[in-house]
C-alpha cells in the first residue's frame, strides 16, 4: 500500500481562504456563509464547511472582508475534539478563538448585526438546489429565516455556483488524497469481486468492502447495491433499510455496485460490476455499451470542451443500442455540481412502470460549465435493455487533451472466481 498524503499544509488553508474572499470580491459580498450539514451522512451530505475548517463536519463558516473566519459548530463535542487534538499535536487549520458553540441562524445573525452587516450583501452556499440530496437547498429554512431577522435589510445571495467554479480546480494537496481515495476504492472494488461467489450473502460483500476501506485508512457510509440475474433498481440494499434477509448470491447472477471511497474529505466513486458465472446476453451487450460510453466519455473530458460535450459523447452509444439508463452517466465530485442525465429512456420504458401515476425525468444540470484540468468527475455510464442492466465506471480527472484515469478495475464487466 502506498505511503498516505501527508495532512493538508496551512498553504493548502490559506489558499481555500482566499478562494473565498476572492469569491466575495467578485459577488460584491460583505460577508460568505458556508453551511455544513450534520455528520454521518458519508460523512456529511452537504459538507463545505470541512473546505474551509478542515475539520469536524456539521457547523457554519462565516467569513467577513479579510478577517480570519468564524467557525460556529452545534455543539461543545466539537471544541473537546478540537481541544484533544490540539493536545494530540495535529496540525489545525482553526485557532481556538475561532471557534463557537451555536450553529442556529439566532446566533450567527446576531454577531453578523454586532459587525454593522444589516443592509449588506451576504453570501450564502447552501441555498441552491444540491443533486442529488438537496432539491431545495442544505440550509434549513429556520436558520434563513433566523438570519433575516436578524439582519432584515441584508441580501442573502445564493452563490454555490461560483464556489464550485474555483473550488472544483483541484490544488497539487488536494489530488494527492484524490489519488490516495481512488487506491483505496480500486482494492474495496476488488474486495467485491474476490468475495462474490454462490452461496455468499450481500451482508458478506458490504462487509468485505467496508473492512477494506477502513482497514486502509480510507472512510465509507454506504454502499449502493444490488443483485440477481436481473435487477434495474440503483440505491443501498433493500435489506439495509426494510426488515428482509440479505440475499443470497447464486450462479448467473450480476452484482451492481457504487462503491464510495473517501480520504481527508476527498471522494472517488467506482461502479463495481461482478457477473457471477454465465450471465444473460443482454448484460453482456449492456456492459459492452456502457464500456463504449465511458471511452467517449474519457476522450471527451479535456480543456476546452463544455460538460455538456462529454454528456453527448456518453450517451451516443446508448441511443445508438436503443438502451435505457436508471442513473446519470456523469456528475462532478469534489465538490458535486453538473450532472449528466442526458435525454435517453428512464425507468419509464419498462412496461411495468406504467402503474406509477408521475414519474418526472431529472434533468442535465451544468451542460454549459465549461473544463478546467483538475476537475473530478464520476464516470456512470449504465445501459440496460428490458430489465438487464450494467453498469461501469470510475473516477477521471479533466486533462489537457483527455481524461486521466484513476482507477481501472471497475471500467469493465468483473467476472467472479468461481
Amino acid at each position: 500500500m502506498p505511503t498516505p498524503p501527508s495532512p493538508l499544509t496551512l498553504t493548502e488553508r490559506d489558499r481555500r481562504w482566499q478562494l473565498a474572499r476572492d469569491l466575495m470580491r467578485a459577488e460584491h459580498l460583505e460577508a460568505l456563509i458556508v453551511y455544513g450539514d450534520r455528520e454521518a451522512c458519508a460523512p456529511a451530505g452537504f459538507a463545505h464547511d470541512c473546505y474551509f475548517s478542515n475539520d469536524r463536519p456539521g457547523s457554519m463558516v462565516v467569513f467577513i472582508g479579510d478577517e480570519t473566519p468564524r467557525v460556529y459548530t452545534f455543539a461543545s463535542l466539537m471544541v473537546a475534539d478540537h481541544l484533544q487534538a490540539a493536545l494530540r499535536g495535529d496540525l489545525q487549520w482553526i485557532a481556538p478563538e475561532q471557534l463557537f458553540v451555536g450553529k442556529t441562524g439566532r446566533d450567527v445573525g446576531a454577531w453578523l448585526a454586532t459587525r454593522g452587516m444589516n443592509g449588506t450583501r451576504i453570501g450564502v452556499i447552501g441555498l441552491e438546489p444540491y443533486p442529488p440530496f438537496y432539491f431545495d437547498g442544505a440550509m434549513p429554512a429556520r436558520t434563513l429565516q433566523a438570519l433575516e431577522a436578524a439582519v432584515p435589510e441584508a441580501k442573502f445571495v445564493p452563490v454555490y455556483r461560483p464556489f464550485f467554479q474555483r473550488a472544483s480546480v483541484k490544488s497539487g494537496e488536494e489530488l494527492a488524497l484524490i489519488r490516495h481515495a481512488a487506491h483505496i476504492g480500486e482494492a474495496m472494488s476488488e474486495a467485491l469481486r474476490a468475495t462474490a461467489k454462490p452461496g455468499v450473502s450481500e451482508a458478506e460483500l458490504v462487509a468485505a468492502v467496508t473492512a477494506t476501506c477502513f482497514s486502509m485508512g480510507g472512510y465509507t457510509a454506504e454502499i449502493l447495491l444490488g443483485s440477481g440475474p436481473e435487477y434495474v433498481g440503483w440505491g443501498p440494499a433493500a435489506w439495509q433499510y426494510r426488515a428482509q434477509a440479505p440475499r443470497i448470491l447464486r450462479d448467473g447472477d450480476l452484482i451492481l455496485s457504487e462503491i464510495f471511497a473517501l480520504y481527508g474529505m476527498m471522494e472517488t466513486q467506482h461502479q463495481a460490476a461482478v457477473a457471477i458465472g454465465d450471465v444473460h446476453p443482454d448484460i453482456l451487450r449492456a456492459a459492452e455499451v456502457a464500456r463504449a460510453s465511458y471511452e467517449a466519455g474519457v476522450q471527451a473530458l479535456r480543456v476546452g470542451s463544455t460538460f455538456g460535450d462529454v454528456v453527448d459523447a456518453m450517451e451516443a452509444p446508448l441511443l445508438t443500442a436503443g438502451g435505457w439508463h436508471v442513473h446519470p452517466l456523469i456528475h462532478s465530485i469534489n465538490p458535486y455540481g453538473p450532472v449528466g442525465f442526458g435525454i435517453a429512456p428512464g425507468v419509464e420504458s419498462l412496461p411495468e412502470a406504467a402503474r406509477y401515476p408521475e414519474l418526472k425525468r431529472l434533468p442535465t444540470v451544468g451542460r454549459d460549465v465549461p473544463l478546467q484540468e483538475g476537475m473530478c468527475f464520476a464516470f456512470e455510464p449504465n445501459c440496460a435493455f428490458g430489465r438487464h442492466m450494467a453498469n461501469i465506471g470510475g473516477t477521471v480527472l479533466v486533462g489537457p487533451t483527455a481524461g486521466v484515469e484513476l482507477n481501472d478495475n471497475t471500467t469493465r464487466l468483473m467476472h467472479a472466481d468461481i
